[in-house]
């Protein structure tokens, strides 16, 4: 089983996402860092950072017959290991909201809030836009919350980054989606973004495996999408849910290429001419060989032989393919004598 891999991002990448949400800011409209009651705030129902729980969970407790019971009580769980620091230490970053009508709605913050609430908190830091934020712009700040936080799913990031290329097509027009121009919206490598739109163009059957929870990693569905073949797309499917690491898929596909490209050699030299050699195939299970080789030395006639392949490491393909072509040549000379 593989280390989970986590989704932090570094200093550098924060600072340039912080540099990114000034300029939204300042392209937005004007903000002011306020404390506001925590009684007047509100979560956003667009947010796309889904959270299973709601204020009213919160403030009156989470209901044993709601059908979310299990998933909400998770959620609260993790919600008061936060509010345990906040207690400790307070929120060390405003919260960002936008004024609608006597309340104030949540953009960025949601987990804070709550966790403010569960520890017994009347006030919360915030930066307050005068009016919502719009589309884009909207959805870069969301972006720049839920990037800096390490327990999102790959299909919420997924989807935050599909809702980040909605907007600024419908912001900027038709343009061609590249790595590079989602790169110069997030701010994140080019190599992320380029596994980002490998894995959000990926075949149904990939995305299926996503959405359900299966593939939570971005690099090795990046590379699954990739792959062409659908009975070598579920092989690599199935061995990372099985918690094959990256290079163990890359090793399958590796072996699949190999595998192809052995029979279509095979089947170019033996087209429109007679064989003139016996092909005994190919294995990628040592126990089909050594299987082999201890049937034949049991025989009385080479059980003379038992003794070359004593010290034989099985679990070495290269040692296992020696001894399989010297018992072929100790047969050969049996055969012949």
């Amino acid at each position: 089983m593989t280390k989970k891999k986590r989704f932090g991002i570094s200093e550098a990448l924060t600072r340039g996402l912080s540099e990114t949400i000034h300029v939204v800011e300042n392209n937005t409209g004007i903000f002011r860092n306020v404390i506001l009651p925590l009684s007047r705030i509100e979560l956003d129902p667009d947010n796309p950072r889904k959270l299973s729980i709601d204020l009213s969970d919160i403030r009156e407790g989470i209901r044993p017959e709601d059908p979310l019971y299990q998933q909400k009580s998770a959620e609260l769980e993790r919600l008061k290991e936060l509010a345990h620091t906040i207690k400790a230490n307070g929120v060390i970053n405003p919260v960002v909201v936008y004024k609608l009508g006597e309340t104030y709605r949540v953009v960025a913050g949601e987990r804070r809030c709550l966790a403010s609430i569960l520890a017994g908190k009347q006030e919360i830091e915030a930066r307050v836009f005068n009016e919502k934020p719009k589309g884009f712009e909207l959805k870069l700040i969301q972006w720049v919350e839920n990037t800096a936080r390490e327990d999102l799913t790959l299909d919420e990031r997924l989807g935050n980054v599909r809702d980040i290329l909605r907007e600024y097509l419908l912001q900027h027009g038709e343009v061609e989606v590249t790595a590079t121009l989602l790169k110069n919206i997030t701010g994140l490598s080019l190599s992320q973004t380029t596994y980002y739109l490998a894995a959000i163009n990926a075949p149904e059957d990939v995305q299926t495996e996503i959405q359900n929870g299966n593939i939570r990693n971005l690099d090795k569905a990046a590379l699954i999408a990739g792959i062409s073949s659908l009975d070598l797309r579920r092989q690599a499917m199935d061995a990372c849910i099985n918690g094959s690491s990256l290079k163990e898929i890359r090793g399958i596909i590796s072996q699949n290429k190999m595998l192809n490209k052995n029979r279509a050699a095979i089947t170019a030299s033996t087209r429109g001419r007679n064989t003139a050699k016996i092909n005994m195939g190919t294995t990628l299970n040592a126990d089909v060989i050594k299987t082999i080789i201890e049937c034949v030395v049991a025989h009385r006639e080479y059980d003379k032989y038992l003794s070359v392949f004593t010290q034989v490491n099985w679990m070495d393909l290269r040692q296992t393919t020696k001894a399989f072509r010297k018992l072929i040549e100790l047969m050969e000379h049996e055969m012949v004598v």
